[in-house]
């Protein structure tokens, strides 16, 4: 498995995956996110991103194709996430899941009210547009 950071090239197959998940993926453009992928033979299998909104930030769709599922790729995608959030300044880390809740309290992440999310991520067109007002607000706080 090779993982590394999306080119623009990549954003077609990116935004597929995505969708044959089932999660949002019309404002993914790898331009507002920063998006890393895994690949296995030269296709990619898994995407995850992250949207910094100055000293926050938004993980965007970690989606893993069905047959590669259940093999740590999903942790490994997220760990370069954060990685990369915590060398880029950011302080805080949310996300939005419908699917996931249980997932993300094993990385640290705890519930948030949606009320009581900065404005920076109400903002974003996952929080305000495509992720239904039901959806699970996470919150994890990065040391520094």
């Amino acid at each position: 498995m090779k993982y590394r950071e999306a080119e623009k090239s990549d954003i077609q197959s990116i935004r597929e995956l995505i969708c044959s998940s089932g999660l949002p993926s019309s404002d993914v453009d790898g331009k507002a996110q920063k998006i890393f992928v895994a690949e296995s033979d030269g296709k990619i299998v898994a995407v995850g991103g992250i949207e910094k909104l100055g000293g926050v930030a938004l993980v965007r769709s970690i989606a893993v194709a069905p047959e590669y599922r259940k093999n740590g790729i999903a942790s490994n995608i997220y760990q370069l996430l954060e990685e990369y959030a915590s060398s880029s300044e950011v302080e805080e880390l949310y996300l939005i899941t419908e699917s996931a809740k249980e997932y993300f309290q094993k990385l640290g992440f705890t519930e948030q009210e949606r009320k009581t999310t900065p404005c920076l991520i109400q903002q974003t067109s996952q929080f305000s547009e495509l992720c239904p007002s039901s959806a699970t607000v996470m919150f994890k706080a990065l040391s520094t």
